[in-house]
């Protein structure tokens, strides 16, 4: 089948996602009321996420192309996550760019957008309560790293799946781009904006930013990026953690509380570690750690694994230094992170490509 044959679905699908992106309209006004429950986030996070997240904008030229670069499929189904939302529209429409027979299975813990997006396309996909490929069917999943293990299981030989789990994104802030004038507050400012959406629970969500830079360097900008995230928290308050997640938080703020280098941010912390050498991942709920670094490149590579997207601002070496490091990933501004285009998989890790089962 054609690009140009899978594109009515891929055009309906964006438009339920316009009409639930505005929250004038009856879709939108559901959408709203919907996630609120479902998510766990506050409201301005789920209206932020709609607003700015959801990746609806680019068109017919940007599915014609997104249909020209899938590998087609007789069918193709995907298995969603609760994570981020808003990811739903992306996994769906990467699905309907292979093949018209596009089976989606949502996550129980939120439901929601899969069920808008159904609904708001005129059923351009088919909700399910299982999926059931066969072989050279092709298979989205989305979850932990667990889950994919299990699911390697339990597929019937002769399926193409398309695993993508556990990931993470990673900042990169060099003193010297500074030097262009820009005020480092607005730098911290771009990064919370990174940080805020969905509350940190995404795989392009930084949990971590490298800094380059000497100690006053590194002490302002985390100074200044607890202020950018007090100031989110005041706009956009995170939402309700899980008990899993709550424990979790709880832990890390005790212990880099006792080390020392945490600084309140909002409802989360910022914390420049004293031991660089130290790599601490936070948890989710708006934690950041910041590791002062002299080996970007060792730093990057000791982390390549869990890496989907680095957001950097430096000066303009700097993208080139980062692919040089993990390959291909997703490199963008700082205060870009959450906003990819809709181009194909945002896990660069693995694309398109897919295993063979």
């Amino acid at each position: 089948m054609s690009a140009s044959e899978r594109l009515p679905r891929l055009h309906a699908l964006q438009q339920a996602a316009e009409r639930i992106a505005d929250g004038a309209t009856p879709l939108g006004k559901k959408a709203r009321e919907l996630l609120r429950d479902s998510t766990g986030l506050s409201p301005q996070g789920v209206e932020y996420a709609l607003v700015h997240c959801l990746e609806h904008r680019g068109g017919r030229t940007q599915l014609s192309q997104l249909a020209r670069r899938a590998p087609t499929a007789p069918r193709a189904h995907i298995l969603l996550s609760a994570n981020v939302f808003v990811a739903a529209f992306r996994a769906i429409a990467l699905g309907l760019s292979q093949s018209p027979q596009c089976f989606v299975r949502a996550s129980r813990r939120e439901p929601g957008m899969a069920e808008l997006l159904h609904d708001g396309s005129g059923g351009a996909f088919e909700l399910c309560d299982a999926l059931s490929p066969t072989a050279g069917d092709h298979f989205w999943a989305y979850g932990s790293d667990q889950t994919l293990v299990e699911l390697r299981r339990s597929l019937p030989g002769g399926v193409h799946l398309h695993a993508h789990g556990a990931g993470m994104g990673v900042a990169v802030i060099a003193e010297r781009g500074l030097r262009s004038g820009v005020p480092l507050l607005d730098v911290a400012r771009a990064l919370a904006r990174d940080v805020l959406a969905f509350d940190q629970k995404g795989c392009l969500s930084p949990r971590l930013a490298l800094l380059e830079g000497d100690a006053q360097f590194c002490s302002a900008f985390a100074e200044s990026l607890a202020l950018a995230l007090d100031e989110a928290e005041s706009t956009v308050p995170r939402g309700t953690l899980s008990a899993d997640e709550q424990a979790e938080a709880t832990r890390y703020e005790r212990t880099m509380t006792y080390v020392g280098g945490a600084r309140r941010a909002g409802k989360g912390l910022v914390v420049l570690e004293h031991e660089p050498e130290r790599l601490f991942v936070p948890p989710v709920g708006r934690y950041i750690g910041l590791i002062p670094t002299g080996a970007l490149s060792a730093r990057l590579r000791e982390l390549s694994s869990r890496i989907t997207t680095v957001g950097v601002f430096g000066d303009e070496s700097l993208p080139g230094r980062v692919q040089a490091c993990l390959g291909e990933r997703r490199v963008v501004d700082v205060g870009k992170m959450q906003t990819p285009l809709l181009d194909g998989p945002v896990d660069l890790r693995t694309g398109w490509s897919s295993e063979l089962v």
